[in-house]
């Protein structure tokens, strides 16, 4: 981003897809602030699950001109662009050398800090995990002064979205081309019981560090209004304003009637396996 002044009016980035998702477009130095100078005065992460609408939460916060750019910047699998951009050069697993996560992390608040000092990252407790496993002494580093923890009311819309992008390798909407999937019973519950255990690693998280995390639904985030939003920002201490908001590209909703067939199929399957299991 050029212009740090927040009242120049709103600040775009400008999208330069050249064929490429908007979702990498993201990491790219067009959507950097770039204009702090220093260490954050406040930071947090988005603690999350898949498929719980972190991408679209993530963009609404970031929108505001006020919560940083909350991405994935510690998922390291899908950090190769950023790393390059960057000048680090991720080992096979596609992870940069532990000697150097600091400075990484020093590098991407430096770009990602918005212009009234707050930083935000996201974080699915997959990642979490394995950073406490590989980098145990970074976590330290990472802690947040705020955790804002976003799940989904409807665990089986979640559940039956995360089959088929587990299935199909697709994550975002917009992408051309995606490869059909069937319907399966079996994995819509592995999934489900996925994100139960999820949520329930996350509770455990926030139990041993003592967090009382800003908790948020991802259907509340749907409402016109954004007052899910607001209600973060108030949370925080930071005074909402309109004058702040900046342009970011939004990523397509993946959602079609294959969902509500699904949703369908699973409900009846799940009723006559209960009945199964009740006269068994």
């Amino acid at each position: 981003m050029e212009d740090c002044e927040l009242d120049a009016g709103t600040v775009e980035i400008v999208k330069r897809s050249r064929g490429r998702h908007v979702i990498r477009t993201l990491y790219d130095a067009d959507a950097d602030f770039n204009c702090f100078g220093r260490a954050p005065i406040g930071t947090y992460m988005l603690a999350t699950l898949p498929r719980s609408g972190s991408t679209f939460c993530a963009i609404r916060l970031w929108q505001t001109g006020l919560l940083g750019a909350p991405m994935e910047y510690l998922n390291f699998r899908i950090m190769g662009d950023l790393f390059q951009r960057l000048g680090y050069r991720p080992d096979k697993d596609g992870h940069i050398p532990s000697s150097q996560v600091g400075a990484y992390w020093s590098d991407v608040q430096r770009l990602r800090t918005s212009p009234n000092g707050m930083f935000g990252y996201k974080m699915f407790a997959s990642n979490y995990y394995e950073i406490s496993k590989k980098f145990p002494e970074f976590l330290q580093q990472i802690a947040p002064n705020y955790v804002v923890y976003l799940t989904r009311r409807d665990e089986v819309g979640q559940a039956i979205s995360y089959s088929r992008a587990q299935r199909s390798r697709i994550w975002f909407g917009g992408v051309p081309d995606a490869p059909a999937v069937d319907y399966d019973y079996e994995h819509i519950k592995a999934c489900l019981r996925s994100v139960e255990e999820q949520k329930g690693f996350w509770e455990s998280v926030f139990g041993i560090t003592g967090t009382d995390p800003i908790r948020i639904f991802y259907e509340d985030l749907l409402e016109p209004e954004f007052s899910t939003v607001t209600s973060v920002l108030r949370a925080m201490g930071i005074q909402p304003n309109p004058k702040s908001a900046i342009t970011v590209p939004m990523t397509m909703r993946q959602t079609d009637g294959v969902s509500k067939d699904w949703r369908e199929r699973f409900l009846e399957d799940s009723c006559r396996e209960a009945e199964v299991n009740r006269d068994a």
